[in-house]
């Protein structure tokens, strides 16, 4: 974090995220408003100016912090001593909701990112900040004793990384062409049918 943010009081820093990540969510990057963004946070133009230089500097930050965030809580608030992969899954979903609820703008200001960036294109931006943290997700400690005998556990790993994947890109592909924000607590309910079968076809009876 640069330098002058770390003064800034914590509850201000959050309020002129919180107000800048909805007004960029709401509208192009041509037509937010800095004004309403200064409005919203309680402080002056010159106060945000002051931390952020330009109008593009602010929302530059603000697409670092949102990866970095994600990438942040996730390693700090996931039990890599959870040993079954759907719960896993599961357990990272909730922590996104947590951020979420703290900075509620996230959610309407992904959109923007994602209509300007390709899925491979922030794959790459959260393997630069953390080499590895997909395969770890879906790898680390994760009891393979669940699985049915003579499976061929890497593929099955692949195949539920491949769905689960693949879902969360369909939703964000819905939200673009669509024009629509993208609702996090829809795409986490809308996990659980595809985790059933999946536990279905990879997992032993009892381990289901």
């Amino acid at each position: 974090m640069d330098e002058k943010l770390k003064k800034l009081d914590t509850a201000k820093l959050d309020g002129i995220r919180n107000s800048a990540l909805e007004e960029f969510g709401r509208n192009s990057y041509e037509k937010a408003s800095t004004n309403n963004i200064v409005k919203n946070a309680g402080i002056s133009k010159g106060l945000l100016f002051h931390y952020f230089v330009n109008k593009r500097g602010l929302y530059d930050y603000l697409e670092k912090f949102v990866f970095q965030k994600m990438v942040d809580v996730i390693l700090e608030e996931t039990d890599f001593d959870e040993t079954d992969i759907f719960n896993r899954i599961k357990q990272i979903a909730v922590i996104k909701m947590g951020v979420l609820a703290r900075y509620p703008g996230i959610e309407t200001f992904s959109k923007a990112i994602y209509n300007d960036k390709s899925i491979a294109d922030m794959k790459e931006i959260v393997d630069e900040m953390v080499p590895d943290l997909y395969r770890n997700i879906y790898t680390k400690n994760i009891d393979t004793s669940r699985f049915k005998d003579g499976l061929d556990f890497d593929k099955a790993i692949k195949i539920i990384q491949w769905t689960i994947e693949k879902y969360g890109e369909e939703q964000i592909d819905h939200a673009k062409k669509t024009g629509t924000v993208l609702h996090y607590s829809k795409i986490v309910s809308g996990i659980d049918p595809y985790i059933d079968i999946l536990r279905k076809a990879f997992c032993k009876k009892g381990e289901m």
